[in-house]
C-alpha cells in the first residue's frame, strides 16, 4: 500500500488572490487537481531557481562593465563633427581666395 500525505486547504473569498486560486482549481477536473497543484508548485520553485541563476550571471557580467554618463558622451566629438580650428583654417583660406582678383579667362 502506497504511503499518502494529506493537505487540507481553506480559501478566503475575501482575498482576491485566494479567490482567483479557488476559481482556477475548480476549473481543473476532479481527479487531476493533485497533479496540477504538484506541477504548479514544482514549476514555481524551478522558475525561482532559474531566475536567481540568471540574476547571478547578470551581476557577474555587470561587475566588469563601466558605464559612461550621458554628459560625457555628449561632450565627445561625434563622427562628422569638424573641429573649430579646422573650420577657422578653411574660412581663412576662403577669405584669401576672395581677396585675389578673379581672372576672367578662367
Amino acid at each position: 500500500m502506497a504511503e499518502k500525505r494529506r493537505l487540507n486547504l481553506s480559501f478566503s473569498m475575501a482575498s482576491p488572490l485566494q479567490r482567483e486560486a479557488w476559481k482556477r482549481l475548480c476549473a481543473i477536473p476532479s481527479g487531476q487537481r493533485t497533479d496540477a497543484v504538484c506541477r504548479a508548485v514544482c514549476r514555481m520553485y524551478e522558475q525561482d531557481a532559474l531566475l536567481e541563476a540568471v540574476r547571478q550571471i547578470i551581476r557577474e557580467e555587470l561587475r566588469g562593465v563601466e558605464f559612461i554618463s550621458a554628459k560625457v558622451i555628449t561632450e565627445q566629438p561625434q563622427a562628422g563633427d569638424v573641429d573649430d580650428s579646422v573650420l577657422g583654417f578653411l574660412l581663412g583660406l576662403q577669405k584669401e581666395g576672395d581677396d585675389e582678383p578673379s581672372d576672367p579667362l578662367f
